[in-house]
């Protein structure tokens, strides 16, 4: 990644090991670890900067959030990307207002990670996003532990949207067109319309960060036999399915001894027309042996309950224990 003096932007950032592992399986993207994880060309000269390219979406905290920064080993379920893709390609505008507002719009795809592998659907239509927040003092970024130890109380509010109409012509599918696309709960792309809400809040101070969001999905599959209507009547679903959940939790870093405590509760309902939800709880401790550049982390996540429905875990609990280097 570089930035020239006449204020041009560019990274092109890959994981030659997910890239392997995709060829692997058929050339298919995993969402929470893409092959490619940055393309992109972006102008910083004018009031509204403008990319172009593949990078990640305005959109959710959480996936903004590096999780390499924290004590956890991925992100959570809600914004991991089996809900919604957290990259795709195409133009993002970007403007920050007495540095306090930055605002963020752009359209997409709308297959996300998958955009490399079909580069296109038959719809033909676009995946519309937008974002604003408000920060004080002044413009944070996207790490959810308070490295700095902030010696007063910093903060983050922001609403974002999404939306798509993925409405295939006839003799187009898109499970047949773009297989895995549509992601583990058919919904990341579909058949018909999408729309996706939410909003997240983020404080620091003193070592301490407290975290929440909330990410809702309003589907609206084109057939009423689609598979997301769980075999229910139009009488009973209205044409529409509901999903969403929402994330929170508190960390605290430690800087005398070098080490970070994290705890996190995830709530998921994957669709309402299927009785349950899903429940996480995460515990995470990491000793920084020079920042999160060279880190030990261990991770305990516990799935507290289960949607047996549309997400069977059949397990209780996963202990995720390694050390970590950047370079």
């Amino acid at each position: 990644m570089g930035k020239t003096k006449s204020k041009f932007v560019y990274e092109f950032h890959i994981s030659v090991v997910d890239l392997a592992t995709a060829a692997a399986t058929q050339n298919t993207a995993n969402p929470a670890n893409p092959g490619i994880k940055a393309a992109y060309l972006a102008y910083e000269g004018w009031p509204v900067h403008i990319k172009i390219g593949y990078d990640k979406l305005p959109f959710s905290q959480g996936s903004l959030n590096e999780v390499y920064a924290t004590p956890f080993w991925s992100h959570a379920n809600l914004y991991g990307g089996d809900l919604f893709s957290r990259r795709d390609y195409g133009l993002t505008l970007s403007s920050t207002i007495m540095n306090h507002i930055n605002l963020f719009a752009g359209a997409y795809s709308g297959l996300g990670e998958n955009f490399f592998e079909y580069s296109g659907d038959a719809s033909g239509t676009f995946e519309y996003v937008g974002r604003a927040e408000y920060c004080y003092p002044s413009k944070m970024k996207y790490q959810s532990i308070d490295e700095e130890g902030s010696p007063i109380p910093v903060f983050r509010i922001a609403v974002n949207a999404r939306y798509m109409d993925k409405t295939q012509p006839a003799g187009h599918s898109i499970l047949t067109d773009e297989p895995d696309a549509p992601g583990a709960y058919g919904i990341r792309i579909f058949d018909g319309k999408r729309s996706v809400y939410g909003g997240d809040f983020i404080v620091k101070y003193k070592g301490f960060s407290f975290l929440f969001e909330t990410d809702m999905i309003k589907m609206q599959p084109q057939s009423s036999t689609d598979p997301l209507y769980e075999g229910t009547p139009s009488s009973v679903n209205g044409g529409v399915i509901n999903a969403g959940g929402f994330v929170t939790g508190v960390n605290y870093n430690w800087e005398q001894i070098k080490s970070v405590f994290s705890v996190q509760y995830e709530n998921i309902n994957a669709n309402d027309l299927v009785y349950g939800t899903q429940e996480w709880l995460y515990l995470g401790y990491a000793y920084k042996v020079s920042g999160f550049n060279s880190v030990f982390k261990v991770e305990y996540y516990i799935p507290t309950t289960e949607d047996k429905a549309s997400n069977p875990l059949k397990y209780t609990g996963q202990l995720r224990v390694g050390y970590q280097v950047i370079f």
